[in-house]
């Protein structure tokens, strides 16, 4: 289990006369299906693929509307699903209305024993 990542070049937005800079970047990720997921778990468990993807559609189904219910939720051992709203800065708080807010975003915030177990990741760099 190694993640790979290369040097991606960045340039700064207020200071466009900077010289150009480097951050390394994940790279070469693959999307794993449901499916793939679904057979990767099985092998793992007692439960059958069919049980597995019926389980994963139901997430699909009832994350959305509590999220929109304004709950967070806690799928331990994962971690916390939760929306946070990106909004324009008014200068009254009456101001402040739907028209203010920009976007809505999903965070997931992973449980301790996923960090931990990213912070063990191997990586290595590819040319």
């Amino acid at each position: 289990m190694t993640v790979l990542y290369r040097a991606t070049s960045i340039k700064s937005h207020f200071d466009p006369a900077r010289k150009t800079r480097y951050i390394a970047r994940a790279c070469k990720r693959e999307i794993i299906n449901t499916d793939d997921l679904s057979r990767l778990i099985s092998d793992r468990s007692t439960l059958s693929r069919a049980d597995i993807t019926a389980a994963l559609y139901a997430f699909e189904e009832i994350i959305p509307e509590l999220l929109l219910n304004n709950y967070s939720i806690h799928l331990k051992p994962l971690g916390i699903f939760s929306l946070s709203i990106k909004s324009k800065a008014e200068d009254a708080p009456a101001q402040v209305n739907n028209k203010s807010i920009k976007e809505i975003k999903l965070n997931f915030k992973p449980d301790t024993l996923i960090k931990k177990r990213l912070k063990s990741a191997n990586i290595k760099k590819v040319v």
